[in-house]
């Protein structure tokens, strides 16, 4: 099995683990597993980006994209905010075009 397969199957077990005990935690706490699930996907997908790139593989900006999303709005459900979703992702689209700017002015020839 290479690193890529090894890592994407990493990312679909811890996922479906976190869909059990998020279920589980809601059935017998009353919690609201949402919040947990995205903030758990984000986290997930943002660290298979951290495992890629320390491992020389490409870093995948849709992966990436997505878990950003995710821990972003997990994260402020959590705190008890929410925010609206097209005006969130059109902001962190502009975000990722301008780091891809600055990444490409400040890259030596």
């Amino acid at each position: 099995m290479n690193k890529s397969v090894a890592l994407t199957s990493l990312a679909w077990g811890l996922f479906f683990v976190v869909i059990g005990v998020s279920w589980a935690l809601s059935s017998y706490y009353t919690v609201d597993m949402i919040p947990i699930v995205s903030l758990s996907v984000g986290i997930i997908l943002i660290g298979i980006n951290i495992a890629r790139t320390s491992l020389g593989m490409p870093l995948s900006k849709f992966s990436l994209f997505i878990g950003i999303i995710a821990l972003a709005f997990g994260g402020a459900a959590l705190m008890g905010y929410s925010l609206p979703l097209w005006q969130t992702i059109i902001v962190l689209i502009g975000l990722f075009i301008i780091a891809e700017a600055v990444r490409s002015l400040t890259k030596k020839p």
